[in-house]
């Protein structure tokens, strides 16, 4: 092996005590010999297991020129490897020159990398790999984090934790970006398990958001109506969509809320838990108030007379109530003056506000898919209205 030849040639440990023809001018002492003869031998499944037990060990004899020797042991090892890589590097041949979306790339250009993986070479956007990276990072079953190895997507084999490195410090020394997961992997030492074990909480944040954008209309749909469900549920003001409401339509007003809603059901951080389902309780009612008959089909009659000069009464149009509240009340009054002073009160006063929809009757359902589950921000809705009930009496 490389690391014996080297370790043999530095320490010179053909001439020892033993042989016939040794030389008593040899500048190495005999004891870093016997110290360094188990290292070209492989008795020790590291080297740096050997360093740490050697430097440890009761034998009296310098420690400082045990480490130059082993140090230069390193040098001159990792010099060859650079030479070995550098070689095979530039024998390699180019495999792709264009990224994900099958664009022409050039290795100047200011965001494109050069990777070498398994004896090729790639180019790839360093935007098209930061996505590679997190998607193998927020792979998730049902919302529970299930991080992956990061892969090259031409090979399909793992990326190297030298790759890696390469990566990240070509994002932070040669662009602008700053992607936070990918830095927190980075913080980890690429260390899957570890990440998981400090992250879970945000990988969950990802997984929602993910799960949103990637949502087909009938999964969509299918949400909505739980989210409904569950509000229609606690209130007596109900929210009743007609089956025939154009799905887009739908799917685009109600998009916000429902991000609302699966933060307040999966989240893994208690404050935005407990916070969006009250947020959306709040929002919901608001918009049932604004237009409490929103989703209903109108059908619009017109009349026409037949031949016998009689009026008769046929369907001329179906539309559908859409008028609705936006999402975002954000109040502008104070724009130019709210960065001088901090006020909770403000903060907390949509998330305190009382709906006045009363409660509910509570109404077992037969259809076991739209269960209803313990929800944290429930008994404290509950509460804020026994509180309220308790001031006004």
């Amino acid at each position: 092996m490389t690391i014996n030849y080297i370790t043999n040639k530095i320490i010179n440990l053909d001439n020892n005590i033993f042989s016939l023809n040794y030389d008593n001018f040899d500048k190495v002492d005999t004891i870093f010999k016997i110290l360094f003869y188990s290292l070209a031998n492989n008795t020790y499944k590291n080297k740096f297991i050997m360093f740490k037990e050697t430097l440890n060990s009761f034998l009296s004899f310098s420690r400082e020129k045990f480490i130059q020797y082993f140090c230069k042991i390193q040098k001159t090892y990792y010099a060859l490897c650079r030479f070995a890589f550098l070689y095979k590097y530039k024998k390699s041949v180019m495999s792709v020159t264009t990224d994900i979306g099958l664009n022409d790339i050039s290795i100047h250009n200011k965001n494109v990398l050069c990777i070498y993986h398994s004896d090729t070479r790639y180019l790839f956007n360093i935007n098209d790999l930061i996505k590679i990276i997190n998607m193998s990072l927020i792979n998730n079953y049902l919302f529970f984090a299930e991080p992956l190895p990061s892969k090259n997507p031409y090979n399909n084999l793992p990326f190297l934790k030298s790759t890696l490195y390469n990566i990240y410090f070509f994002i932070k020394f040669n662009t602008n970006i700053y992607d936070d997961l990918f830095f927190k992997f980075f913080h980890c030492n690429f260390d899957l398990s570890l990440f998981y074990k400090k992250y879970e909480y945000l990988l969950r944040e990802y997984a929602i958001n993910n799960f949103i954008k990637n949502l087909t209309v009938a999964n969509f749909m299918g949400e909505i109506n739980k989210m409904l469900y569950r509000y229609n549920y606690n209130n007596n003001n109900k929210i009743i969509i007609s089956n025939e409401f154009p799905k887009k339509k739908l799917i685009q007003i109600m998009k916000p809320y429902l991000v609302l809603y699966l933060q307040s059901s999966y989240s893994l951080i208690p404050i935005i838990k407990v916070k969006s389902g009250i947020e959306l309780n709040n929002k919901l009612s608001k918009f049932q108030a604004f237009n409490p008959l929103f989703g209903r089909k109108i059908i619009k009659l017109d009349f026409k007379i037949d031949a016998n000069f009689k009026k008769k009464v046929f369907i001329k149009c179906y539309e559908f109530n859409d008028k609705h509240i936006a999402f975002n009340d954000y109040n502008h009054k104070n724009f130019l003056k709210n960065q001088l002073n901090f006020n909770e009160a403000n903060i907390n006063e949509n998330d305190m506000e009382e709906s006045d929809n009363g409660e509910s009757d509570n109404e077992e359902s037969d259809n076991e898919d739209y269960q209803i589950q313990n929800n944290p921000y429930d008994s404290i809705i509950g509460s804020f209205r026994l509180a309220s009930n308790y001031i006004n009496s």
